[in-house]
Formats: C-alpha cells, sequence, structure tokens
C-alpha cells in the first residue's frame, strides 16, 4: 500500500516553491502565480502544477482565482527550510570566506539534504567560533592563510577575554536587559522574569538561559525587536525584551 500523500517528502523543488511562497508573503503580504514564476525563473503554467501539490498536503490556501498564502502547517515548514538556508550562507560567508553570491547559489543546493542534528550542530560551531577569542584572530582577519607564531594569536585571545570578563560583570551587575542591546551584537540569555508569558510566541525557538540571541534590527516606530535566536527569525516587543537578562558576548 502506498504511504499517504501527507507523509510522502517533499522534493526539494516543492521546497524552493515555499521558500518563495514565505518570503513573498514576508514582502508584501501575499504570493501570487506571476511572481512565484519570476522568482524560480519557471514558467506559470509549472507554478500551478506545483501549487496543486502543495495545496493538497495542506501547506497552501490555493486557489486559481485567489492570491497563495501559507497555511500554519505552511509557515512552519517554510521557516525550517529558511532557517536552513540562512544559517548555511552564513557558515559558508562568515566561516569559509566564500563570495555572497556563490554562498548563497550553494546554500540553495544544500539546504534540502541537510538532516536537523547536522544543522544544529552547524548552529553550535557558528557560536563558538564567534565566541571564542582565539578562533578569529588569525582566521578571519587573513582569511585563513597559515600562520606561524602563536603567541600573537594567544596573547590578542587574552586580551579579549579581559576585555569581555569586565563587559559582562558590568553587565552582571547592572542587570543588563536584551531591551539595551545594540543591534548587531550577541548576547547570552542569563534570566526571563516570567517566562512563561514568552512561550506562546517563541515556540520551537526557546529562549531558556544561555542561549545566543542576535539583535538583527530595532523598529523604533513600532517599538520591537527582531532577534535571531538558533536561527530562527522573532520579534519582541521592547517592553518584554525588558524582562530578558543577558550578559555581551
Amino acid at each position: 500500500m502506498a504511504p499517504p500523500n501527507s507523509l510522502i517528502p517533499l522534493t526539494s523543488a516543492m521546497e524552493d516553491y515555499l521558500e518563495v511562497i514565505y518570503h513573498l508573503e514576508q514582502e508584501s503580504r501575499i504570493a501570487r502565480v506571476r511572481d512565484i514564476a519570476k522568482r524560480l525563473g519557471v514558467k506559470m503554467s509549472s507554478v500551478s502544477s506545483a501549487l496543486k501539490i502543495l495545496g493538497t498536503r495542506g501547506l497552501i490556501r490555493y486557489d486559481p482565482h485567489q492570491f497563495i498564502t501559507l497555511t500554519e502547517k505552511g509557515i512552519s515548514r517554510a521557516k525550517e527550510i529558511v532557517r536552513k538556508h540562512e544559517i548555511l550562507k552564513r557558515f559558508l560567508v562568515s566561516v569559509l570566506q566564500i563570495d555572497d553570491t556563490v554562498a548563497e547559489d550553494n546554500a540553495c543546493k544544500i539546504e534540502h539534504y541537510l538532516d536537523p542534528q547536522v544543522i544544529n550542530k552547524l548552529i553550535r560551531f557558528l557560536e563558538f567560533i564567534q565566541t571564542c577569542p582565539v578562533d578569529q584572530s588569525k582566521w578571519m582577519e587573513i582569511k585563513s592563510e597559515s600562520c606561524s607564531d602563536c603567541l600573537v594569536c594567544l596573547e590578542d585571545a587574552r586580551q579579549r577575554i579581559r576585555e569581555r570578563a569586565i563587559a559582562q560583570q558590568v553587565a552582571l551587575e547592572g542587570r543588563m536587559t536584551l531591551a539595551e542591546a545594540i543591534p548587531g551584537s550577541r548576547v547570552a540569555v542569563q534570566e526571563v522574569d516570567r517566562l512563561e508569558d514568552f512561550r506562546p510566541s517563541l515556540g520551537k525557538e526557546g529562549l531558556a538561559k544561555g542561549e545566543i540571541v542576535e539583535i538583527e534590527s530595532i523598529n523604533e516606530s513600532s517599538l520591537e525587536i527582531n532577534l535571531n535566536i538558533n536561527g530562527y527569525h522573532v520579534i519582541v516587543s521592547k517592553n518584554d525584551a525588558s524582562r530578558i537578562f543577558v550578559k555581551p558576548v
């Protein structure tokens, strides 16, 4: 007996469609057949066929005469695909020093074949490479060329450790909150006041002690902070962020 349609894994092409629909919805709240076709470089007839399949899988709401929108199930699946893509691209660009365009193209090719375990290991490695004071002293500054003087690198690392320790002590004593962190910085969660209030909005992203959070941007008009937690994009209000105590990393 053939497995139910819902249990058959999505092909890489179908995942690409989901990813494009997700991005189009984020940009303009709706996705249209012609926009999807243009983004993927395919014929509109091919898009229509793919949308019918995604519709039967319960991942999109599809009507030939209406706009296309993702279902809750579709949004969850699309977020996972986008997460894989962004983590891979970040690794290729920041660690391997790959050109942005080449990294984008290769992330698209690789993202469909990595298990969650591999992605989670990549996240932990990226956190290490961006947090350990030794790692980037030579690797990032001279683009992975070999070096012969370890003493210089180690002294740089010791200085970074001293400076970080002072900054973290000041943050802990002053009860620094996520609302005070600046865009582009990365912090480690120390304590969350009334964590249960955050669970519905954070979902599987979580917010445990020790979690590394990247502050992507701050919307001053809406008083919202855009975060990246384990590759997931999360939005919290400044009011909620003021109840999350952190230290710099």
